[in-house]
């Protein structure tokens, strides 16, 4: 055999595997290159995680003071929104309620039939509404919608 003739067959046998091999590897490549032309950029900062700022309760402080005459009746308003009624023996009153919502809101009214009431709402010290009645049987709302 000839050495044309033994070229020549082991091309007749080998071009399709040859073919094979070179189509696979130019995919290969252009996905490769696909792949890094569509990959995301890379990120420039990234904030940590942050500590919550440091809360404090809040207290919310419902006071009335002034001339009862004999009786008188409050309702007021607690944290939780839920309405409470009190019947009045003696003056002054106060009642003071925690809560670790960020935020409070609270009412009270009073009738007293007494010639003078005061009310007033305080939170965390800080007073709030403030409202004062003079008359017989005086009544008073103060509100806090929003501390």
């Amino acid at each position: 055999m000839s050495q044309r003739s033994k070229a020549r067959t082991f091309l007749e046998r080998a071009w399709l595997p040859l073919v094979a091999v070179i189509a696979v590897t130019v995919g290969g490549v252009s996905m490769w290159k696909v792949h890094q032309a569509s990959a995301p950029g890379p990120v420039i900062t990234v904030n940590g995680p942050q500590a919550p700022p440091e809360f404090v309760p809040k207290q919310l402080t419902y006071e009335l003071d002034g001339s009862l005459g004999g009786s008188g009746m409050l309702s007021y308003l607690d944290v939780d929104g839920h309405p409470h009624t009190v019947n009045l023996d003696t003056l002054p009153w106060s009642h003071t309620e925690t809560t670790t919502l960020t935020v409070v809101s609270g009412s009270i009214s009073a009738q007293v039939h007494g010639g003078d009431v005061h009310c007033r709402m305080l939170v965390n010290g800080v007073v709030r509404d403030e409202q004062f009645a003079t008359r017989e049987d005086a009544d008073v709302t103060c509100r806090v919608k929003s501390a």
